[in-house]
């Protein structure tokens, strides 16, 4: 089988990096990468790789799927509410039907999320898991000291992603704590569009006496040095439909410390004792403050057993390319 994976955008971006994730998946199930003429095309889409607005960006796709090699697979990232009644909740929600409707599968990453798509589209839609990243090999990388003192937020900085409640945090913890309060370290760089944040961010620091470091572009093994030095890993996105982020701590065998959301709530459910939620921000300053006190608090005995996305990815093209050529489905295909 031969699968052509679209995913416009930088190499870091999330759901670039989960695409490549995915194909390297399915190669090790026999996949090949397609060529002049794949067997189907699987896309991942997300409004901010394929245009600066929704409207844009669902045109952008369109007129790239009409060309598109079928069947045509997509995996929606970051899906909007159909609940929300604001400007941009109904234009992202009017963008995202578009792009479903000119899709012959749909794919999400979580349960929550296949409910909302079902409220935008009558296409069948399946959940495949985020694939947990691979475990990191062993590092020759040492993390930077304060690291192992610091509140850690992994990936890039944007509007929302957790790095301002970081900081709140480590004030409202450093109240109780005789030498002050804790740093922030912020494992990434700013997101195309946001450079003003890290500059907001380190002025909101500095006037509640938090330390704070952006580390800027990181590879992959200082990522995962940082992750696994980190004095308390947090993920403090409200709005996450799926985190890669959240995954990847785990990997690292860390347990991180996390609004109880959707998708918080969804994976402890599925794979219970992972995950460290808080409702509240008088309980993610208790459990900040545990953390800081015994470092057990957020480490993992190992890294958690997942599903095989891989296997999952191919048997869903199998069916799909057996209902496209009305033809029974090939177990060796």
């Amino acid at each position: 089988m031969r699968v052509h994976s679209h995913a416009p955008g930088p190499a870091g971006h999330g759901v670039v990096r989960h695409a490549r994730s995915v194909a390297r998946l399915c190669a090790a199930r026999g996949v090949s990468a397609g060529g002049p003429e794949p067997d189907l095309t699987h896309a991942h889409f997300t409004d901010a790789l394929f245009g600066p607005t929704i409207d844009e960006a669902a045109r952008a796709y369109r007129a790239w799927a009409a060309r598109a090699r079928r069947p045509l697979v997509v995996t929606v990232h970051d899906v909007p509410d159909p609940a929300g009644r604001g400007r941009r909740d109904l234009a992202r929600c009017a963008g995202y039907t578009a792009v479903l409707e000119a899709s012959d599968s749909v794919i999400v990453s979580a349960e929550h999320e296949a409910a909302k798509v079902a409220r935008l589209t009558a296409k069948p839609v399946h959940h495949i898991d985020l694939p947990l990243p691979a475990e990191p090999a062993a590092l020759a990388l040492r993390a930077p000291e304060e690291v192992a003192s610091s509140l850690v937020v992994l990936g890039y900085l944007y509007p929302g992603k957790g790095h301002r409640e970081a900081i709140d945090v480590a004030a409202a913890v450093g109240r109780d704590r005789p030498e002050g309060p804790p740093g922030v370290f912020a494992a990434g760089t700013a997101s195309a569009g946001h450079d003003e944040l890290a500059e907001q961010l380190r002025v909101r620091a500095e006037a509640k006496g938090v330390p704070f470091v952006i580390t800027g572009h990181l590879t992959d093994d200082r990522f995962a040095a940082i992750a696994r030095a980190a004095g308390v890993p947090l993920v403090l996105n409200r709005e996450v439909s799926a985190s890669g982020s959240l995954l990847s701590w785990l990997s690292c065998q860390r347990r991180p410390i996390t609004w109880a959301g959707p998708y918080s709530r969804e994976i402890e459910r599925r794979y219970p004792g992972n995950l460290a939620l808080a409702a509240t921000s008088a309980e993610l300053a208790e459990r900040t403050a545990r953390a800081l006190a015994d470092p057990r608090e957020t480490r993992l005995a190992e890294v958690p057993r997942w599903r095989d996305i891989g296997a999952e990815h191919v048997a869903l093209y199998r069916r799909v390319l057996a209902a496209h050529e009305g033809a029974p489905c090939s177990p060796t295909s």
